[in-house]
């Protein structure tokens, strides 16, 4: 974590103590981190993951998973697949929900054996650790307040809204234009999609969840020269080296789309500025030039950083899958890749593989791409 800036503003908020670009507009600073379904119900009820097949995309991710019921008799359990918990104390949070749906916020879908398989969609609200479920609903406020929230809140009475502010689960967040107050909501969400799973002896089953990533993006990025060598955003930059284990050819990758752009960049200038003739000679083709390195203040490459992150040990089984694959899919061959895992094939001009055996799931995967702004 940055000791200069807080990790869920770091970014933003050191490169505005420089000067180098005015307030936020777009951009996530924080994505939230999927994780995949608890599967020690699945080995309680005597089941096994043979396979389980993980990919990441910057829209789109999957986990599909191949479970085998090998004892003698029939198998019954459910499925419980935890939705990524979101924290609306940050203010920033509801820019990190990918989907639509207030209820299930991932798009989270599930097939078995290639066949629909609903989901039940449960949720929670806590504050301080406390289930706040009801109140908020008593309410009529949505757990996830997203969409026109705000005006359901302008629309309970004084009353309503003191109370909420009294048990914690609003405070004041400035004013409007009008002077009145502005709440922002105090409390966390815990969601859940849940499948029964019914197995008979001997029979396996193609288990496959597809979700809508949630991408944090910020739309510069330290990674950059001059960024990278200032003293004010060391700590941010080997936090990144630390999350995504960058390299040099990373580094390199960045530098050189840096300096590609700034060269275009200064052409363009130089060419606009010749009289009419000259602009017509300077466009006959010359012998090529050294490239020349340039790394200017702006943000000349229009750099956006996107973060995924997936929780590889929350709900992993006890005993070794027996066949694991990982894809990582950076969607455009323009975008640089890194993450922390070993042994990577390139499988397409955008993806990269990972296969393993007997392998134990374990850790927080960060993955990190890097390229211009779409």
């Amino acid at each position: 974590m940055s000791l200069l800036f807080p990790r869920g503003a770091g970014l933003a908020a050191a490169i505005l103590a420089l000067g180098l670009w005015g307030a936020r507009a777009e951009e996530t600073l924080q994505e939230l981190v999927h994780r995949g379904p608890e599967l020690a119900g699945l080995e309680a009820a005597g089941l096994v993951v043979e396979q389980m097949e993980l990919t990441l995309g910057a829209q789109n991710s999957s986990l599909k998973y191949r479970i085998v019921n090998p004892t003698a008799a029939p198998a019954r359990t459910n499925v419980t697949f935890p939705l990524p918990e979101i924290d609306f104390s940050d203010p920033d949070a509801a820019w990190s929900i990918p989907g639509a749906d207030p209820v299930n916020y991932i798009g989270l879908a599930a097939t078995v054996d290639q066949k629909p398989a609903p989901l039940a969609v449960t949720q929670s609200a806590f504050v301080d650790g406390k289930d706040v479920t009801a109140a908020l609903r008593r309410s009529g406020l949505p757990l996830v307040p997203i969409g026109f929230f705000h005006d359901k809140l302008a629309a309970l009475t004084a009353d309503a809204r003191a109370r909420l502010v009294k048990d914690r689960l609003i405070a004041e967040n400035g004013v409007d234009q009008a002077g009145n107050p502005i709440y922002a909501p105090r409390w966390s969400v815990r969601g859940a999609a849940t499948r029964t799973l019914d197995l008979a002896p001997g029979q396996g089953a193609l288990l496959d969840f597809r979700f809508r990533s949630s991408v944090g993006v910020a739309r510069d990025s330290v990674l950059r020269e001059p960024l990278r060598s200032s003293k004010e955003l060391a700590a941010e930059v080997e936090r990144r080296r630390a999350d995504y284990c960058l390299d040099r050819a990373f580094l390199a990758g960045v530098d050189k789309m840096v300096s590609a752009a700034a060269a275009r960049r200064s052409a363009a200038q130089e060419a606009a500025a010749l009289p009419p003739e000259e602009a017509l000679a300077a466009d006959t083709p010359k012998k090529p030039q050294p490239v020349v390195r340039i790394f200017p203040e702006a943000n000349v490459a229009e750099l956006q950083e996107r973060h995924i992150a997936f929780d590889l040990g929350a709900g992993a089984p006890a005993a070794p899958v027996r066949q694991f694959r990982l894809v990582v899919d950076k969607g455009k061959p323009t975008r640089l890749v890194s993450f922390c895992l070993a042994d990577l094939k390139k499988i397409s001009p955008t993806a990269f593989e990972m296969r393993a055996a007997d392998f134990r799931p374990t850790g927080l995967l960060r993955v990190l791409l890097l390229g211009p702004k779409d």
